[in-house]
């Protein structure tokens, strides 16, 4: 606990010092040890969908709702637009919907870059950025910078909050060795693309699925069971190949991870989570993290030959040839990297918390480039 608020501290002095007194909420991911400024949308940024938007978004650690503007708004009025235009109304921005399935209702924030106007003749590609456990989708947007990326290469990105599992009160997202009776996350994913493509004229072809943590792990998961709507993938912190691993084609897919880190261990072994754990999971944080990515390789039908390249004295790249149609798939090995993001600016700030950022590699900009060269449909090679 000193610790987080150690890294408060930090956090709120920067933003003091940088904003001229604007000053942020924070709130702490509990997966990641990650504190991290949260804001919200407000009414007035709010879209209207069929998805039922929601006018602000609550802080998941204190549940009090936050209104401060974000940085990647509408930089003249932070407001999201709204008209008419073959289906799809203009917008720029973020909003936030309320994604319902089986009973369960998911917030998402959807932020729309203002350099993309998006038109059902149009349509642009999106990702789907999933946050670690305790976590929610505002943190993971500030955490990882996705939507800076997104207003300058004008990809819409889209960054859900998960739900407690049973006995819990932290947010997270459904692995697939630990299903839960009326809750079906994957269902979930395919319906909120559905409503991104009708909604935000999202191109069905390139649905990119990356995050960190519990949501690396669940793009693995995707990656996995929904082959036929996830273009690419990559995953930070956490992947695993279950058992049942057989989807229908072959995705490309990335991964980072940090060889110190002591919340999913890169060799396997004790976590600290451990102890928050229940014990059916103590196997789970025995799995090697590079063994899994070889696994992901070997049912893409990847060749058996590997070649190691050292991109500095930090990262070593692991790359997979000639699986698929012959795409390669890329692990990267952080050399005393810590449970955190490669390249963000909130994890060289937290190194004391979370362990080495490398900024050697990027995952966020390099994630986003390996992804965007595929497509469904192969526009985007």
């Amino acid at each position: 606990m000193r610790r987080n608020w150690h890294a408060c501290l930090i956090i709120a002095a920067l933003v003091l010092a940088s904003c001229s007194g604007n000053s942020e909420p924070l709130s702490t991911d509990s997966a990641t040890g990650a504190t991290t400024t949260a804001p919200s949308t407000t009414a007035e940024q709010a879209t209207q969908t069929t998805a039922t938007p929601t006018t602000a978004a609550s802080n998941t650690e204190t549940g009090d709702t936050e209104t401060a503007d974000t940085e990647t708004a509408d930089t003249e009025t932070g407001d999201t637009e709204t008209g008419g235009s073959e289906g799809c109304p203009p917008r720029s921005g973020s909003s936030i919907l309320d994604i319902e399935e089986g009973g369960v209702t998911y917030q998402v924030r959807v932020f729309v870059p203002a350099s993309s106007s998006p038109t059902e003749a149009d349509p642009v590609p999106v990702v789907l950025n999933w946050h670690g456990l305790g976590s929610d989708g505002i943190q993971q947007s500030l955490f990882t910078g996705y939507e800076t990326l997104a207003n300058s290469e004008g990809f819409i990105v889209a960054h859900p909050t998960g739900i407690p599992a049973a006995g819990d009160t932290r947010n997270a997202w459904e692995l697939a060795q630990f299903d839960t009776p009326g809750r079906d996350d994957v269902a979930m994913v395919e319906t909120l693309i559905d409503t991104l493509v009708a909604d935000f004229c999202v191109d069905e072809a390139r649905v990119y699925s990356t995050g960190m943590s519990n949501g690396g792990f669940f793009t693995s998961r995707l990656v996995c069971e929904l082959s036929e709507r996830i273009a690419a993938a990559v995953s930070v912190a956490g992947l695993s190949h279950h058992d049942d691993c057989k989807p229908e084609r072959a995705v490309p897919f990335m991964a980072f991870h940090g060889t110190a880190d002591d919340v999913v261990p890169y060799d396997g072994g004790d976590s600290t989570l451990a102890a928050q754990a229940p014990p059916e999971m103590a196997d789970f944080f025995d799995q090697v993290m590079p063994d899994e990515f070889a696994e992901f390789a070997a049912t893409a039908g990847c060749a058996s030959d590997v070649e190691e390249r050292a991109v500095s004295t930090a990262v070593t790249e692991i790359t997979y040839s000639d699986c698929g149609d012959g795409f390669p798939m890329v692990f990267y090995s952080v050399a005393e990297g810590g449970h955190t993001w490669p390249g963000s600016p909130f994890g060289l700030l937290l190194s004391d918390q979370l362990g080495f950022t490398t900024t050697d590699v990027d995952a966020t900009a390099d994630g986003w480039a390996y992804m965007s060269a595929f497509s469904l449909d192969g526009s985007a090679e």
